[in-house]
């Protein structure tokens, strides 16, 4: 079983939540992954669990056979360790479910807040190019055939769609290799960590990406307290399940804080990813003694915030780039136009 790609999230939201249901039938679990696997649809997810069960016959423990899959997040085997530690293995699956659907719910959001803008730059750059390359030329003939000149800023672009012609599959090679070139180098180790610190201060969606973070963090530490497991050892874990370097060392760098008698609040306060509302709403849940369910609540509102978010984002960013690409074949056209109604008028 080597070289797997790791599961996504929706297929492991999906697998925790009917092995829970299962579970809380009062069915073993041995029997209840044998259950998961003859029920399971996607041939993928019943492989997995008919060698899971195969493991767990011969005496291997459940976290000890998810984890020989390889395919499992680490997050999830440490979980189910906890949860065989504590005798809380529906509990803890059934909150796998929640945060892995969660987790999927925010990709998702995010996903498709980008994808229209992204179409749309797309549709923007076809029609630019159709225009350059393709209507301008004719144009210019035509421009010429009359008796017309051609002014300079039309000859600049007429250049540029010669130039463009010439060597259109050069062109788009070179830009194919430097999106390559630029993808390998920022997802080298020693690049990773800036290009994480840049996200956090890029304009515009690092306050969106900010509350994903957020909403990620509360989940996580909410599940680990509410499996019975305390704060300092939940906080030591969640650190290699932050998709972010610079956050994971930053986190780190609390945890040695915290170490030397730091309170939990303060020591997140000096990363500035966490907004002020989730660190105070975290003092009150942890003086109250119900922190886990206090972390539930603040993710939803982020949650809800987020996606609010994400809806004026995209709606924003529409017109503008509609506006934008009407603006950019309005001055293409006239560019030429202008000179054709000149001489047309001169005629008349």
């Amino acid at each position: 079983m080597d070289n797997k790609k790791a599961i996504n999230h929706s297929d492991l939201a999906l697998f925790c939540y009917q092995y829970s249901v299962v579970l809380k039938s009062g069915i073993p679990y041995l029997e209840s992954i044998h259950l998961l696997a003859e029920d399971v649809i996607d041939e993928k997810m019943k492989d997995y669990a008919t060698s899971i069960a195969g493991y767990v016959e011969e005496g291997v423990l459940l976290s000890d056979a998810f984890d020989k899959q390889s395919v499992f997040p680490v997050y999830t085997i440490e979980m189910i360790k906890i949860a065989e530690t504590s005798g809380k293995l529906p509990e803890v699956f059934e909150r796998l479910s929640e945060y892995y659907e969660q987790s999927d719910q925010i990709k998702q959001k995010v996903k498709s807040a980008l994808t229209y803008p992204l179409v749309l730059i797309a549709l923007m750059t076809g029609v630019i190019l159709l225009l350059v390359v393709k209507i301008l030329p004719i144009f210019h003939d035509i421009l010429l055939s009359v008796g017309g000149t051609v002014p300079g800023a039309t000859q600049a672009i007429l250049n540029v769609s010669m130039w463009l012609q010439s060597g259109i599959f050069v062109i788009l090679g070179l830009m194919g290799l430097a999106v390559l070139l630029i993808w390998l180098v920022l997802n080298t180790k020693a690049q990773k960590s800036r290009r994480d610190r840049w996200m956090l201060n890029l304009p515009v969606v690092k306050h969106l990406y900010k509350l994903s973070v957020t909403i990620k963090f509360a989940k996580a530490l909410s599940m680990l307290i509410h499996s019975g497991m305390d704060i300092d050892k939940s906080f030591e874990m969640i650190v290699p399940l932050v998709d972010n370097e610079h956050i994971a060392s930053e986190l780190n760098k609390s945890l040695v804080l915290i170490e030397n008698g730091e309170d939990y609040e303060t020591a997140l306060k000096n990363i500035d990813v966490f907004p002020e509302l989730f660190l105070k709403m975290m003092r009150i849940g942890r003086k109250t003694g119900s922190l886990d369910q206090t972390l539930d609540r603040i993710s939803g509102i982020y949650d809800k915030e987020l996606t609010r978010k994400l809806q004026k984002f995209s709606a924003s960013i529409e017109p503008a780039l509609v506006i934008i690409l009407s603006l950019v074949v309005g001055a293409i056209m006239l560019l030429v136009m202008l000179p054709l109604i000149n001489i047309m008028t001169s005629i008349g």
